[in-house]
């Protein structure tokens, strides 16, 4: 993915007739590539528009300037049908598990629900496709029919994860997908994430404000502030030897034991 002078901005203050006088800023002219195969974290303060970015990757959240190449398309000159073609390829892992999944809908079916959308297998062939993403993510078929709330945190996470698996995509986007769990869990769910990127070989922009988490599980970070970039380079480089003010003043704040 190839990103140039990308720009999402919100209107903050009109004129009585509409006019926008100004804007909130939240991405501002951000320029960067991700490579194949790898994983870029991507970092910064809350506010800074890390996840304001990662949602304007996917389309989620409408550019309002600048280019997003996916394999050399355009994805912001796509139409809704071809951006649902896409959509294939590229998926996302939300920050909370549980507000992410219908809890109405069996985990079995949740992640079947993404299979028939797409038209990927039918019948007995998805129930078994799930089962097989289940036992990928250390779950058991018989969870199939479960629902999400009966489920811990770190183990409704790992059906996120399935269900981002599900249609084999080539890219995909964390965004602060193990904040909210216990540092224990969050260290198997990383190193899940690590062993299904290395059987998949799928490309990962993983989002964080937890510094020790980035460097852990990136092969490159970028870090943001106030919705520009700061530094980008390799994860050792950044964390070890950082170039700017902002970025030594994230690492200091980590504490001590970290």
């Amino acid at each position: 993915m190839k990103v140039e002078d990308l720009r999402v901005w919100y209107p903050k203050r009109k004129t009585f007739l509409g006019k926008v006088l100004e804007y909130t800023r939240a991405v501002d002219g951000v320029s960067f590539d991700v490579y194949a195969g790898e994983t870029l974290g991507l970092v910064g303060e809350s506010g800074c528009g890390k996840t304001t970015l990662g949602r304007a990757l996917l389309r989620l959240t409408e550019p309002t300037g600048g280019r997003i190449l996916f394999g050399g398309t355009d994805m912001a000159a796509l139409s809704a049908g071809e951006l649902k073609n896409l959509r294939r390829h590229i998926q996302l892992i939300f920050q909370d598990p549980y507000s992410s999944l219908n809890p109405r809908l069996t985990v079995g079916d949740a992640i079947a629900e993404v299979l028939k959308v797409h038209n990927v297998g039918d019948g007995r062939g998805v129930r078994q496709q799930v089962i097989e993403l289940l036992e990928k993510v250390s779950l058991k078929a018989e969870h199939f029919d479960r629902y999400p709330h009966e489920f811990s945190g770190g183990q409704r996470q790992r059906i996120v994860i399935a269900r981002a698996l599900a249609l084999r995509p080539s890219f995909i986007v964390c965004d602060e997908s193990v904040s909210a769990l216990d540092v224990s869990v969050q260290a198997q769910v990383l190193n899940l994430l690590n062993d299904l990127k290395k059987e998949f070989g799928f490309t990962v922009v993983f989002i964080s404000h937890d510094l020790a988490v980035i460097r852990y599980i990136s092969d490159r970070i970028l870090v943001m502030n106030k919705g520009k970039i700061e530094e980008i380079g390799a994860a050792a480089d950044v964390y070890d030897h950082p170039e700017s003010a902002y970025t030594k003043r994230l690492i200091a704040a980590i504490p001590k034991g970290v």
